[in-house]
């Protein structure tokens, strides 16, 4: 009794585990020149093409996710960037229902430095980010 306790214990969590990861799949479009373009998220890959940065198909590791209450999030990482993939480290936050924030930085250290003046103020383009509305998912 205790091993199909917790079998189904274990079934159910990870349902809920895959089910939020789904809520965030689909494709966003960009709006603005700047933001022209679009991201699309997959179970197991991600694609984000602007005006100014290429990120081809790849593999991704998500980093946080928050799907409680109205405003979901989700950073993630690529895991192998191409060239002209500027921004590999993808935050997304919902600004309301069908509208994003996503913003993509150049690293894991100007992910994790965000919220540093000396890192948000920086004119060097190591440290810069690319701040787009989107909407989504389609």
């Amino acid at each position: 009794m205790k091993k199909t306790t917790l079998a189904l214990f274990v079934g159910c969590f990870l349902l809920t585990a895959a089910s939020a990861e789904q809520s965030f799949f689909g494709t966003y479009e960009g709006t603005g020149r700047a933001c022209s373009g679009s991201l699309s998220i997959r179970e197991k890959s991600v694609e984000w093409r602007s005006a100014f940065s290429s990120c081809h198909t790849a593999r991704y590791e998500a980093l946080e996710k928050n799907i409680d209450g109205d405003s979901k999030r989700i950073v993630l990482h690529l895991k192998k960037k191409n060239r002209e993939c500027r921004y590999p480290v993808i935050e997304m936050e919902q600004a309301g229902h069908y509208n994003w924030n996503v913003t993509g930085y150049p690293s894991l250290e100007g992910y994790r430095n965000r919220k540093s003046l000396d890192w948000s103020n920086s004119p060097l383009p190591e440290r810069q980010t690319l701040s787009c509305p989107m909407v989504g998912p389609q």
